[in-house]
């Protein structure tokens, strides 16, 4: 005879794991959604009917839809958070010798973002060039903005070090933080919307790349070159 005691852990086990799979399911949904309708003009009615589930269903997980928005945002924010840790690691363990390498691993961090999550990444570019973030609920603009505004100082603080080494030249880090997410959204969005129908990622990258040499090679500072 099975112990009492075992079976309930293991219908628990069993019930969270459906509870993880629906929502996921409805996460999955909400992601295809947003990126086709758009956020403003997604409903609660067409994510539920995607995940096929009932929107009732929906409620017992999200009290709205802006947080269910927070909720897909946040894998990719916290992606690129752990991927910039690394570059600093890096730097301060001394594997990073130079300006050039300091930008390409910044832009390889929040580019990474984009390569496992492509469709999160999009709806968020849109939602910030919409303007839509008074859209949300205070506590969920605020929370979005503290989570987002981590990664920008992170981004920030490697600059600064790098300037401290004297391997970048000296400009207003805010404005260089907000060149290079600026710079990799804008070709992204520029590369995505020529072909739309057939993403080429080797042109997309190409493009990338290009950008990249030619901010590094303006911030690196050379031998015998002043800051």
């Amino acid at each position: 005879m099975v112990p009492q005691d075992k079976h309930k852990i293991v219908c628990q086990k069993r019930r969270d794991r459906e509870k993880a799979q629906r929502i996921q399911s409805i996460m999955d949904a909400a992601k295809k959604v947003f990126d086709t309708k758009g956020y403003l003009k997604a409903t609660m009615d067409e994510i539920a009917l995607e995940a096929e589930v009932t929107k009732p269903t929906i409620y017992l997980y999200f009290k709205a839809k802006d947080d269910l928005f927070f909720t897909l945002m946040l894998p990719l924010i916290d992606d690129i958070g752990q991927e910039l840790a690394k570059v600093e690691k890096n730097l301060l363990a001394g594997n990073i010798r130079d300006g050039v390498g300091l930008i390409t691993a910044i832009f390889k961090a929040f580019y990474h973002g984009y390569k496992i999550l492509p469709e999160t990444f999009r709806i968020i570019q849109l939602f910030q060039q919409q303007g839509l973030m008074g859209e949300l609920r205070p506590e969920i603009r605020s929370a979005l903005n503290d989570k987002g505004r981590i990664n920008l100082v992170l981004c920030r603080q490697l600059l600064t070090k790098g300037m401290e080494m004297g391997i970048l030249k000296e400009v207003n880090v805010y404005e260089m933080a907000d060149v290079i997410w600026g710079l990799l959204v804008g070709i992204i969005q520029l590369e995505d919307a020529k072909f739309y129908d057939n993403k080429k990622k080797r042109f997309k990258e190409n493009t990338l790349l290009l950008a990249v040499r030619l901010i590094a090679e303006a911030m690196t500072i050379r031998n015998g070159e002043k800051k």
